[in-house]
């Protein structure tokens, strides 16, 4: 009897123990319950945070609009150049083409009052295998008020291109106006004091047969520009138009309807020009009786651009040196 009294003592010790251990395991299995209440966020801070994201978002996409705008309008604008470049070096290239070639003139002695006399042929007047020249090409304003053998066009000016393109580098195949030296038509035993050059018909530009191994020939070629306005084009919007003789259908002269070939030029302006200011302001006399001047201004529209955009304005003074060359 006297050995069982501690019995009570152990099994209070164990429950003490044992309410810790549960304790404890309480506290294990709910950790995140006191750190939940430590690191939460009240509904004052998350609207804060919020308004701060949606102004953040806002910005940027302000910005991003901002930079697409721009990008577009530099995109529009460098259409702009590119049209106004590809005009001017498409008549850069008609005035090189608008003279004789220097290899056919070389040795050539002509004289001031042969020169200055020289201008393009009428675009109305056909090629005639009677006329001989000492010159052929050139470019002139025209009015087309006194054209009556152009179609589609009935007022206003253009600018009219007579080109020589040399044979065989330039001139292509297939039938056309072929210019040679008259020397290739004379008879034996005659001769002409000065090389004339006559234009006639040819269904093909191979090398004339009663010419010399090394005589020169070429094409002959007709190009008119013209511009109508928005209100006058079926396009619906300003357009540059070139119009040019049929070569390759018979020997019946006649020019064919007009092709647009640039969009969007809103203004086209032309005017022969005499004087001009140099780098320093002053006036130099730029059209002489050997040489033709002829001033282009240009505005090219923003076409088909999504952002309004003001025209670009271009102007370029079209020299014909050639005459000074060789006078």
């Amino acid at each position: 009897m006297a050995a069982s009294w501690p019995l009570p003592v152990l099994i209070a010790a164990t429950s003490a123990e044992h309410g810790l251990l549960v304790a404890s395991m309480r506290s294990n299995r709910f950790p995140g319950s006191r750190v939940q209440h430590l690191s939460g966020f009240s509904l004052i801070e998350c609207l804060v945070v919020n308004a701060l994201a949606l102004a953040l978002l806002s910005m940027l996409l302000t910005t991003s609009a901002e930079m697409i705008s721009a990008a577009q309008k530099a995109a529009d604008r460098s259409e702009q150049a590119l049209r106004a470049r590809q005009v001017f070096d498409f008549l850069d290239s008609l005035v090189t083409a608008a003279q004789m070639p220097d290899t056919w003139t070389a040795g050539e002695t002509t004289t001031a009052r042969e020169i200055a006399q020289h201008i393009p042929m009428e675009p109305c007047r056909g090629f005639d295998t009677a006329t001989r020249q000492s010159h052929w090409g050139g470019f002139a304003i025209v009015d087309f008020a006194k054209l009556p053998c152009l179609p589609g066009v009935e007022t206003g000016t253009g600018l009219y291109f007579e080109l020589v393109r040399p044979c065989p580098e330039e001139c292509g195949e297939g039938s056309g106006y072929q210019i040679v030296s008259a020397q290739c038509h004379l008879r034996d035993g005659l001769t002409m004091e000065d090389r004339q050059w006559q234009v006639s018909w040819q269904k093909t530009m191979a090398r004339p047969h009663q010419c010399l191994e090394g005589a020169f020939w070429g094409r002959v070629e007709r190009v008119m520009l013209s511009h109508r306005s928005a209100e006058d084009s079926i396009e619906g919007v300003a357009v540059l138009r070139l119009q040019q003789i049929a070569q390759g259908t018979d020997a019946t002269y006649r020019w064919l309807n007009p092709e647009t070939m640039v969009l969007g030029i809103d203004e086209w302006q032309l005017s022969n020009l005499s004087r001009s200011p140099d780098l320093t302001g002053n006036e130099v006399l730029v059209e002489t009786e050997h040489r033709r001047a002829v001033r282009v201004n240009m505005m090219v529209g923003p076409h088909r651009s999504q952002i309004p955009l003001p025209g670009l304005a271009i102007e370029r003074l079209l020299l014909s040196d050639r005459f000074s060359a060789r006078g």
